[in-house]
């Protein structure tokens, strides 16, 4: 059977969060578009694979190490069979006829690559998620405080992150987060994400090569999701630093000047290597650090890590 709707959801440790998730999928989707769920289980420990083996209407890949959320994508992306690929995060819960809000915007606009929704947090507070590309200038305040309190450089932040911006209507956006993101299947290349970003600015890396191609991607306010921003990402623990440093050294590498790589590269030097001389919590040891700014992530951690 083809269907109309490939979901795929990317599993680790989230048992609870990812069956809430794949629950509120019926009323997302309240039409007669045929939908398929492919879940990727990245080694949990909390009985993930367990629960969603009892579940009816899931395709399971259940990996016996955690692979990272990249790779966990481009299994489940093989797997795939619809015409529209919705890219998924486990701490995602639906409203009612969200998803079909996606669908339809895409039926409306055969111009457009992609989609996403307005986010919302579990209270029900407005949750910034949708960005521009980050300038170098706007990456260098997220990486200093001293720096964010550079006026210019605090506009580039906030230009980045879109602060600024009205989501009352649906409107293009640059880099909409891969959270809950409906995708046109014939925009997208034959890999969906370079595995070279493990669990960091892969979503980043793939607005850019769509956009590099002339593709556009939207956000809609008609379709609404709650997002338990981090659930899994939390789980990483002292891995988490490193893995970010690492995957944006790979992405200003691909994106800025050899000089600006430098720049950041030695402002993150700087500022770690005090952290860890003076002992703070979740300060990345001299060793991790240094791989890091070579642009080295590490593995992913097989299990969640205290901080």
């Amino acid at each position: 059977m083809r269907h109309r709707v490939s979901i795929l959801i990317v599993s680790w440790n989230t048992r609870d969060l990812t069956l809430a998730c794949i629950d509120s999928l019926p009323v997302a989707l309240d039409d007669d578009s045929a939908y398929d769920v492919i879940v990727v289980d990245n080694d949990s420990r909390d009985g993930s694979a367990e629960a969603l083996r009892k579940l009816g209407g899931v395709t399971l890949i259940a990996n016996e190490a955690n692979r990272g959320y990249a790779a966990a994508v481009n299994q489940a992306y093989r797997e795939a069979r619809g015409d529209l690929i919705l890219l998924l995060n486990s701490d995602v819960r639906f409203q009612p006829g969200a998803l079909r809000a996606l669908v339809r915007f895409l039926d409306a606009r055969p111009d457009v690559a992609g989609v996403g929704p307005l986010y919302l947090n579990p209270d029900g507070s407005p949750q910034a998620h949708h960005y521009r590309f980050p300038t170098f200038a706007a990456i260098l305040a997220a990486a200093s405080e001293p720096l964010r309190r550079i006026p210019p450089l605090a506009r580039s932040l906030r230009e980045y992150c879109m602060l600024d911006d009205d989501f009352s209507q649906a409107r293009a956006v640059p880099q909409p987060s891969a959270s809950c993101l409906l995708l046109r299947r014939d925009s997208l290349p034959g890999e969906l994400m370079d595995e070279q970003y493990p669990i960091y600015f892969n979503d980043v890396d793939l607005a850019r090569r769509l956009a590099l191609g002339g593709h556009t991607l939207w956000m809609t306010p008609d379709s609404v999701v709650f997002h338990e921003h981090g659930a899994s990402t939390r789980l990483l623990g002292g891995t988490l630093a490193r893995q970010h440093i690492g995957s944006l050294v790979r992405y200003l590498r691909d994106t800025q000047s050899p000089a600006h790589v430098r720049i950041y590269q030695a402002l993150v030097l700087v500022q770690k290597l005090a952290l860890y001389a003076l002992r703070r919590p979740g300060a990345l040891p001299p060793r991790e650090l240094f791989a890091a700014l070579r642009g080295d992530p590490g593995l992913p951690p097989a299990a969640p890590l205290a901080d």
